[in-house]
C-alpha cells in the first residue's frame, strides 16, 4: 500500500511540475499579435530574435541566446532582425545588413556587440564604421559600397515597417511564426523568455 502511495505521490508530483513549468498564459508571459506578420521560413516555425545592437540588454543575452539557438528543434529556424523604432535605431539596423552584405555576420556580428558594450565606441559617423570594418581586412571600397547600397536601405526600411507590425515595446523581444512575441519584461527574466519561446515554438508546432 505505500509503495503504491507513493508512486502516486511521485506521479502527482511530475504532473504539477510539468504543468507549472509549461503554464505560461497569453497576455501575461507573451503577446498574441492580433495580426499575424507573414513569415520567411516556409515550412518552419520562424522565430525572430528583435534586437539592438546598442541594447545592453540585447548584448548581455547574447552568450545565453546563441547557446539555445543551437538546441532548436529541427522544425524551427532562427531569424535575427535589428529593430527600428526611430532614426536614433537606424545605424544599428544597417551596420547589420552591411554584415549581412558582405556576408560578415558569422564573423562580426559578436565582434560589434563587444565593440559598442566593452570597448566603448560609438560608431557615431558613416566613417568610423567602415574603418572599423575594413579593419578585420575587408576592403574599404567593399565596406563604402555596401553601405550606401540600394539593397540596404531596402532592408532597412523593411525592418522598420516589420518593427511596427510586431507592436513590441522593446527589445531584446522574440516573435514565433509571426503569432506571439515575449520578452524579458513579460516572462520575468531572459532565461524564462527563452522557456516561453520554447513553449510557443510546441505550440506552433501541433498545428503543423
Amino acid at each position: 500500500m505505500k509503495t503504491i502511495l507513493f508512486t502516486l505521490f511521485i506521479t502527482l508530483s511530475n504532473f504539477v511540475f510539468a504543468v507549472a513549468v509549461d503554464d505560461y498564459d497569453e497576455g501575461i508571459d507573451y503577446i498574441a499579435l492580433k495580426k499575424p506578420v507573414a513569415t520567411v521560413t516556409g515550412d518552419k516555425v520562424e522565430v525572430r530574435e528583435l534586437f539592438w545592437y546598442y541594447c545592453s540588454h540585447c548584448y548581455n543575452l547574447e552568450p545565453t541566446l546563441n547557446a539555445w539557438v543551437k538546441k532548436l528543434p529541427a522544425n524551427a529556424q532562427f531569424i535575427r532582425q535589428p529593430a527600428m523604432y526611430s532614426k536614433r535605431w537606424a545605424n544599428g539596423a544597417t551596420f547589420y545588413f552591411v554584415l549581412e552584405e558582405l556576408n560578415l555576420l558569422d564573423k562580426l556580428h559578436g565582434e560589434l556587440f563587444d565593440a559598442i558594450h566593452a570597448k566603448k565606441k560609438k560608431f557615431r559617423t558613416k566613417d568610423s564604421f567602415i574603418n572599423w570594418v575594413a579593419s578585420f581586412g575587408v576592403d574599404k571600397a567593399k565596406v563604402e559600397k555596401a553601405f550606401d547600397s540600394f539593397g540596404v536601405r531596402v532592408k532597412a526600411n523593411k525592418a522598420k515597417l516589420n518593427t511596427k507590425k510586431y507592436h513590441l515595446k522593446g527589445v531584446p523581444a522574440i516573435v514565433v511564426n509571426g503569432k506571439y512575441w515575449t520578452d524579458s519584461s513579460h516572462a520575468g527574466t531572459q532565461g524564462r523568455m527563452l522557456k516561453v519561446v520554447d513553449f510557443l515554438i510546441k505550440k506552433e508546432s501541433k498545428l503543423e
